[in-house]
């Protein structure tokens, strides 16, 4: 079902043109994942929360795009972090999406129109963007990110359990950490940093531990 999900997300953002100074919304160009457009229940955030929502896993998507607008010299207006740490990309380098916020957007800065190109194929997700180089020849860019800190993670759940006997608790989850991470873009040329700029900082929540008792 994901895996339907970030296909049909792929597939509208494919072969997009953006002109120049003309901004890209995510969400205007995917637009509502329901049902009707062939979108399947799957895990997904919600204000805090691992619940089953139609379109659940598009993000990979728009985390993907998030990466390949960096690389391309292009720039970012409107970019949000997950509430836990993502699983497919490196942390701090996300950018999730729900329709209607968070949205992701960047503009075209470049004087001419660029297009995209997505596919999806065996699980993984591809992105890239054509148009005339925004950048030097020899030159690359990229984010980079380091955790700076790790954030207590929530108070216990508790699930009353007739099983466990009385004045026990049996840990049936483990608690995880939250974690704090700053990103920084990176400009290389011929091989040689020349250049690192602060980026953003992304906050994460933890997962609280499940007792039963």
């Amino acid at each position: 079902d994901r895996n339907t999900n970030v296909r049909l997300a792929a597939e509208a953002v494919n072969g997009q043109i953006i002109q120049p100074g003309e901004k890209f919304s995510y969400n205007t160009v995917v637009g509502e994942r329901t049902e009707a457009k062939g979108y399947k229940p799957a895990a997904a955030y919600a204000n805090g929360e691992t619940v089953q929502e139609y379109g659940g896993g598009v993000c990979q998507v728009s985390s993907t795009l998030y990466n390949a607008v960096i690389a391309a010299g292009l720039q970012t207006t409107e970019r949000t972090g997950h509430s836990y740490e993502p699983t497919y990309v490196t942390p701090g380098q996300d950018a999730t999406v729900s329709y209607m916020k968070p949205d992701f957007v960047f503009t075209n800065t470049s004087e001419v129109p660029v297009g995209i190109r997505t596919s999806f194929q065996n699980r993984t997700m591809y992105v890239e963007i054509f148009g005339v180089p925004v950048l030097e020849t020899g030159t690359k860019r990229y984010m980079e990110s380091r955790k700076v800190s790790d954030v207590e993670p929530p108070a216990p759940t508790y699930i009353e359990d007739p099983a466990v006997p009385y004045g026990e608790e049996v840990i049936a989850k483990n608690s995880t950490n939250g974690s704090v991470w700053t990103t920084d873009i990176v400009l290389e040329k011929d091989g040689e940093v020349v250049e690192r700029t602060y980026l953003h900082r992304t906050s994460y929540k933890g997962h609280a531990a499940v007792i039963h008792r």
